[in-house]
């Protein structure tokens, strides 16, 4: 993956000095969408005649740019001018495209700044969270390309891109939260500290140190499912012990020869 980076890099190289220039003369919207789709094309290495369009409609509007691989959506991409700060009213804007489109991943860009959200739907309510981030022009060349890579066909075609949101939505703070506030970890915690202090430390002095780290409407989230957990827990241990133990069955005798 490391050549595949390198190869990017280079491609990216001879990229930025496009938006560079499209920045430089403030370019409008529309001639911002199509240097994004020749980003797709020259650097992420999309077909721009087979892979992107912008003939989907969602809501009565034209998605800005549609990604596809092999005919099935992957990325709606909602474009703005170069010159314009990406705010949380375009995130609103794009996220609620894509989920109405049914598609989990939507890309707010300007041409310099690109904002990955990630989309779950959870029965009626959907979800979408800032999952990469980043700036051609302003971050390290080395480390825009890997996060750009991510971007990449090869990046989907792969798995690679799944792999990533695995990981990111896995290591969200409400995940890491409910993970320290489970009955296991303060135990563990617990032990650890009497083997750094020598002091023997309640559970609970622990969980109100925990707590302090991170936001109180946090805190109460991952708090009750962490209780929700907990009671799922009892109630298989309970019917694992309400269940009957079965008796085995004896073996039926055979006639003794007389």
């Amino acid at each position: 993956m490391e050549e595949r980076i390198k190869e990017l890099r280079a491609r990216l190289k001879k990229f930025i000095p496009i938006i560079k220039e499209a920045k430089e003369k403030s370019i409008n919207e529309a001639d911002t969408r199509m240097r994004i789709r020749v980003m797709f094309s020259d650097v992420l290495c999309y077909d721009i005649l087979e892979d992107i369009t912008q003939e989907h409609m969602v809501q009565s509007h034209y998605v800005d740019l549609t990604v596809k691989i092999k005919g099935e959506i992957i990325l709606f991409v909602e474009a703005k001018s170069v010159d314009t700060t990406l705010r949380d009213t375009h995130a609103y804007q794009a996220t609620n495209y894509a989920a109405t489109g049914g598609v989990n991943l939507c890309l707010l860009t300007n041409g310099v700044d690109y904002k990955l959200y990630y989309l779950t739907w959870d029965k009626a309510k959907v979800e979408n969270n800032l999952i990469l981030s980043l700036n051609i022009l302003d971050e390290d060349i080395n480390e825009v390309a890997e996060k750009l890579f991510l971007l990449s066909k090869e990046s989907f075609k792969k798995g690679m891109i799944d792999k990533y949101i695995a990981e990111v939505t896995s290591l969200e703070n409400k995940n890491l939260l409910q993970a320290m506030l489970s009955k296991r970890t303060l135990s563990a915690i617990r032990l650890e500290l009497k083997n750094i202090t020598g002091h023997n430390i309640k559970e609970e002095a622990i969980e109100r140190s925990i707590s302090k780290l991170f936001s109180a409407d946090l805190y109460d989230v991952a708090k009750a499912c962490v209780k929700r957990q907990e009671r799922k827990k009892e109630k298989i241990i309970e019917q694992s012990e309400a269940q009957p133990i079965a008796q085995p069955v004896a073996a039926p005798e055979t006639d003794k020869e007389t």
